[in-house]
C-alpha cells in the first residue's frame, strides 16, 4: 500500500462511492480502509466493488424469486426492489465498518500488553528490530491482528525501508491513536538518541493509565446503557409476572358482576 500520495480522481469518485469518508492523512480513502479492515491483497478494492454491486443486484432478485417460489406477493416491486438495492449496495461497507471497529478495538486492547513485553525484551538489550519480531511471534495467539500489524513492520525494515517509514506505516494500516503516539515516541526517540527501555516504560505507563480510564468510562456507561432494556423489556415483564395473579381474579369478579 502507498501513502503520502495523492489518489487519481477515479479511486476518489469510488472511494466516496464506496462510501468511506476521506481519510484523515488523504490518502485513498477507499484502499486504506480496506487495509485498516485487515483486507490487503492487490485486488481487495476491486473485489470490495464487484461486491457491492453484486449485493445491489443480487438482493432484489433473491427476493422477487423467494415470493415467486412461495406464491405470495412481494409487494411494489419497484419499490422493494429499490430499496434492497440501496441496501445491498451498502452492506458491503457496513461490514467493513464493522470489521474495522472490531480489529480497532482488538488492537487497542492488546497494545498496552504488547508494550510492556517489548519494554522488557529491549531491557533485556534487544535492539528495537529485534524486540518488535519477538513481541508479534509472542502475542500471535492473543491478538492475531497486532501480530500480523508488528511482523509486516519487521519485514519492511529487512527489507530496507527506513524505520521510521516503517513506523508510519503500521500507524496508517491500523488507523489507532494510540499507535499514532507510540510510532511519534519511537521516530523521535530514534532521531534524539535518547534510551529507548525508558521512552518505552514511560509511554507504556501513560498507555496502561489510559486503558483504565477507558474502562472506567465504559462502566459509567453500562448504567445509561442498561436503561432502555430495564424499560422496554425487563420491566413490562415484571409487571406482568407480579400483577398477573392479581388482575386474572380481578377480570373474573368484573366479568361476574356483569
Amino acid at each position: 500500500v502507498t501513502y503520502g500520495r495523492k489518489p487519481p480522481v477515479l479511486l476518489k469518485m469510488l472511494a466516496q462511492l464506496g462510501g468511506f469518508l476521506p481519510a484523515r492523512d488523504g490518502t485513498n480513502a477507499l484502499r486504506t480502509g480496506l487495509v485498516r479492515a485487515g483486507y490487503r491483497r492487490g485486488d481487495s478494492v476491486l473485489l470490495f466493488m464487484g461486491s457491492k454491486l453484486l449485493c445491489a443486484a443480487g438482493f432484489p432478485i433473491l427476493w422477487s424469486v423467494g415470493g415467486y417460489l412461495m406464491a405470495k406477493p412481494v409487494g411494489d416491486v419497484a419499490t422493494s426492489s429499490i430499496v434492497l438495492a440501496f441496501l445491498g449496495f451498502y452492506a458491503p461497507t457496513i461490514w467493513i465498518a464493522m470489521r474495522q471497529k472490531q480489529r480497532h478495538g482488538e488492537i487497542l486492547s492488546a497494545l498496552p500488553d504488547a508494550l510492556d513485553l517489548m519494554v522488557v525484551c529491549v531491557e533485556a538489550g534487544l535492539g528495537l528490530g529485534a524486540a518488535i519480531q519477538r513481541v508479534g511471534h509472542e502475542i500471535r495467539i492473543a491478538s492475531p491482528a497486532l501480530s500480523g500489524e508488528l511482523a509486516l513492520v519487521n519485514h519492511e525494515m529487512q527489507t530496507g525501508i527506513a524505520r521510521g517509514d516503517a513506523l508510519r506505516n503500521l500507524a496508517e494500516r491500523t488507523g489507532v491513536e494510540d499507535i499514532y503516539a507510540l510510532c511519534a515516541m519511537l521516530i523521535q526517540t530514534d532521531r534524539l538518541g535518547t534510551s529507548i527501555a525508558m521512552s518505552l516504560r514511560a509511554h507504556a505507563d501513560s498507555m496502561r493509565t489510559r486503558r483504565r480510564q477507558r474502562a472506567e468510562q465504559m462502566a459509567r456507561k453500562a448504567s445509561i446503557k442498561l436503561a432502555f432494556p430495564l424499560v422496554f423489556l425487563i420491566f413490562p415483564a415484571l409487571l406482568v409476572i407480579i400483577l398477573g395473579p392479581a388482575g386474572i381474579p380481578l377480570l373474573k369478579a368484573l366479568s361476574a358482576d356483569r
